[in-house]
């Protein structure tokens, strides 16, 4: 009874895993994946990197009374053009004045004692002791006259350089500070361009470099120039660097403040252009898929900088590879791909 029942129970069992085999539902195959698609090739030089720059000009000097007080009147407005030793501003000068007078006329006193006393002291009847201090007191008298015409003359603001005035801080009647600006002038004659240059790419931007800068308020103007000055120092804030370009100016048209598009050549950029969309990152890096044998696979590169049509791969990547540029979203390892016409 044992025995017939082991033979049952096996043969049951067979039928079991034989039907079994029989109904195993067949593996299903995922279509390909239509992906668009760019052949790189190398690009050796001849890339070219662009700024934004602001005009400046070459020259800003802050004009201020020494001595503060009440403006009396203003001679020059914005735009002015000046000459060196121009008056710009006067100041009341009432108080300078009657100190002027008064240490001229202690002036004029000790020069006629000493006149008196020099009579003296060459007949041999003056002491030696009250000669120095006839001198002591001329010289003093002399100082202190110097001082009070000084003061008198600062009541006087002269244009120290000849320029444009940028500014003019300074109302007839109102009041100023001792060293408050009371006049800018700018010297327009030769102006800069400067632009701010990333700490990635300072090293390659060398001083007398040719650069290409465009002005759109001059109707586009292009102008030719060479890197004159680099920072040593960067921005705390943005980690860039100061870059300036000098142009003359003759015709006085490149206005402070003017914004201008800077073209620098770099010759010595190589690797591939590839767009931007193509590059994920990755915790092992930067990546894109590319195509190899119709099937997707996973390439780290590494990126040397964004260019003005996508960005610069200088390693990862070789001549003749095919980057996937379209339906990256859809991707996985070993995905078979339809190129999409």
């Amino acid at each position: 009874m044992k025995r017939t029942t082991s033979l049952i129970l096996a043969v049951a069992a067979f039928c079991i895993v034989t039907i079994g085999c029989k109904h195993e539902a067949p593996k299903q195959e995922r279509p390909p994946i239509d992906v668009e698609v760019l052949v790189v090739d190398t690009v050796a030089g001849g890339m070219t990197r662009t700024y934004v720059g602001t005009v400046e000009e070459n020259l800003s000097v802050a004009v201020s009374f020494p001595v503060g007080g009440r403006v009396e009147r203003v001679y020059v407005h914005e735009g002015d053009r000046v000459r060196e030793g121009q008056i710009l501003v006067t100041a009341n000068s009432a108080t300078a004045q009657n100190a002027y007078n008064s240490a001229k006329a202690a002036l004029e006193q000790a020069e006629d004692a000493y006149k008196r006393l020099k009579k003296v002291y060459d007949q041999g009847s003056l002491a030696e002791v009250k000669w120095v201090e006839m001198q002591t007191t001329l010289e003093q008298a002399r100082s202190m006259e110097q001082i009070a015409k000084k003061q008198l003359d600062d009541c006087t603001l002269r244009a120290p350089v000849s320029g444009v005035i940028g500014s003019c801080n300074a109302k007839a009647g109102g009041s100023l500070l001792p060293g408050e600006p009371a006049v800018t002038i700018l010297d327009l004659g030769k102006v800069c361009v400067t632009f701010s240059v990333p700490e990635s790419e300072i090293n390659s931007v060398k001083l007398g470099e040719d650069a290409y800068v465009y002005v759109p308020a001059l109707d586009n103007r292009m102008m030719t120039g060479r890197i004159t000055d680099r920072s040593v120092t960067s921005s705390r804030v943005s980690h860039s660097y100061q870059v300036k370009i000098a142009f003359p100016n003759a015709d006085r048209s490149l206005l402070p403040g003017m914004v201008c598009k800077v073209l620098l050549e770099q010759p010595d950029d190589q690797g591939f252009v590839i767009p931007a969309k193509c590059v994920q990152t990755r915790p092992e890096g930067l990546s894109v898929w590319v195509m190899e044998n119709g099937r997707a696979q996973h390439r780290i590169i590494t990126s040397s900088e964004f260019v003005a049509n996508g960005v610069l791969v200088s390693s990862g990547l070789h001549p003749g590879d095919t980057v996937i540029t379209a339906g990256m979203e859809k991707l996985y390892l070993n995905a078979e791909l339809i190129i999409d016409n």
